[in-house]
């Protein structure tokens, strides 16, 4: 993928978050997905927790009876403004996953990243945010990361396939496995397109090894690739 297409791509995200917010923060006021809670709820007391990519904040929610030294991070200032409106007591902030410089090294016991490098263009920057998340992790901490199994959803096997062969063809200046689609809100009307990469699992293994993180746990559930990896 040129350099032109990925910051198109970048600037489409980021305004797809930013036109979404409010029905995206409705959307996710629902029952998180229970691998989440579960993987979330392993956080000890007393932890430093770094939420990069956090939406609406919700995944708060798992430690209203704890004592964590919570971060939200999230490009979109519209998420994040709803996110602090949601969880006044904590602690949000406006920062892109590609640029986490202004955080301390070494710091943090756990980093959650949920559905986040799916929307990320490019092998490159993937790879420069899954090392970005390594440098920031103390060292033993904990990264949970998760991404769509796009592959395994049967409705976008078509797209899948068209979108692979216009690149094929060199009809797209995406990458393989790259897909836009349009995200509808509550009312079926379409509001804006949508960047993801489908991932297989190998594409995964090689990206976290290349990032210096070590995978304790992969696998699928609830139409998502989990993984656990330690620094």
């Amino acid at each position: 993928m040129n350099e032109a297409t990925v910051q198109k791509i970048q600037r489409l995200v980021m305004e797809n978050y930013n036109k979404i917010a409010a029905d995206f923060d409705t959307s996710r006021k629902k029952e998180l997905w229970p691998e989440a809670r579960l993987l979330a709820a392993e956080v000890a007391p007393g932890s430093r927790v770094l939420d990069i990519g956090c939406g609406n904040g919700r995944l708060l929610k798992v430690w209203s009876d704890k004592d964590v030294e919570y971060l939200g991070a999230d490009n979109s200032p519209a998420l994040i403004t709803l996110a602090q409106k949601n969880y006044t007591d904590a602690t949000f902030q406006v920062m892109d996953i590609l640029d986490l410089s202004a955080l301390p090294d070494n710091y943090y016991d756990h980093i959650f990243c949920l559905a986040v490098i799916l929307h990320l263009p490019s092998r490159g920057l993937r790879l420069r945010a899954l090392k970005n998340l390594a440098v920031k992790l103390k060292p033993g901490g904990r990264a949970v990361i998760s991404v769509w199994d796009l592959y395994g959803y049967r409705k976008f096997r078509p797209l899948m396939r068209r979108a692979n062969w216009h690149k094929f063809i060199g009809r797209s200046d995406l990458d393989y496995g790259d897909l836009i689609f349009p995200w509808k809100n509550a009312q079926g009307q379409i509001v804006s397109d949508r960047y993801y990469h489908a991932f297989r699992s190998r594409e995964l293994v090689k990206l976290l090894a290349a990032a210096g993180l070590k995978i304790v746990k992969l696998y699928k559930k609830e139409g998502n690739y989990w993984l656990v990896a330690i620094k």
